[in-house]
């Protein structure tokens, strides 16, 4: 007797998505940094992994966020999809300020990972999405084909 095969996990548009973003941005993780340190010295190096990683975490709570959002009421999801977006700007202005009062952190090199790294996970979001998306084919009543 042989045991039935083992069934893939649903493609889900979050998993989608997450895989979407997540796949590209997770190199730049370590590339960016990399560059940053041949180009600018090791500190900038550390800020530049900073932020890649805190655009990664920053877009990926948002994801989940969205999640949440999109499995309650249909009539909200425009105003919890702003809720989530101004919670991921507080949290990341009161990372970025409280990390502003150190002595070690270099802005530009942060910055420029953050946005970089943000840049590719949401277009790879954009992809995901698109990937999961099917055709629907519908032939209304008194139409003929």
């Amino acid at each position: 007797m042989t045991s039935p095969a083992p069934t893939r996990p649903r493609r889900t548009p979050l998993r989608s998505m997450l895989l979407g973003g997540l796949v590209p941005s997770a190199p730049l993780v370590v590339l960016v940094p990399l560059l940053t340190w041949a180009a600018a010295g090791p500190w900038a190096a550390v800020s530049a992994l900073l932020g890649a990683v805190l655009s990664v975490v920053v877009f990926v709570l948002g994801v989940v966020g969205i999640k949440g959002v999109l499995t309650g009421p249909t009539a909200s999801t425009m105003a919890g999809a702003f809720g989530v977006f101004v919670l991921q700007l507080a949290a990341l202005a009161a990372v970025i300020w409280s990390l502003g009062q150190t002595t070690w952190l270099e802005v530009v090199p942060l910055a420029i990972a953050f946005i970089l790294v943000g840049m590719v996970f949401q277009a790879g979001l954009v992809v995901g999405y698109l990937r999961i998306r099917t055709p629907l084919d519908v032939t209304l009543p008194g139409e003929t084909r």
